[in-house]
């Protein structure tokens, strides 16, 4: 008789143990899928900010350059040489 009781809870065993398995599996699924989405996100954020921050740096490089230009002019022209405006330097005529 005990094998038959050891029987029958191993029995029971088993399937406790296989709806266990499809909970798990199901739970697991729903957590890579929202793992997935929260991933999709970050690296979202993540590609906007190395963008940013590479538009920032250009322009950061640029305005430093502009201020360099400028502080030249500004050079020349206390020197007294005063550099020919773009319009004309460009056409390559001089007076």
């Amino acid at each position: 008789m005990s094998d038959i009781v050891k029987g029958v809870s191993n029995l029971f065993a088993s399937i406790f143990e296989i709806i266990r398995g499809i909970f798990v599996t199901v739970f697991n699924i729903f957590e890579g899928a929202l793992n997935a989405a929260i991933g999709l996100l970050k690296n979202t954020f993540n590609a906007a900010e190395g963008v940013l921050g590479f538009i920032v740096g250009n322009i950061f490089i640029i305005g430093t350059l502009c201020a360099i230009y400028f502080g030249y002019v500004l050079y020349q022209q206390r020197q007294g040489k005063r550099p020919a405006p773009i319009s004309k330097a460009a056409t390559g005529k001089t007076q």
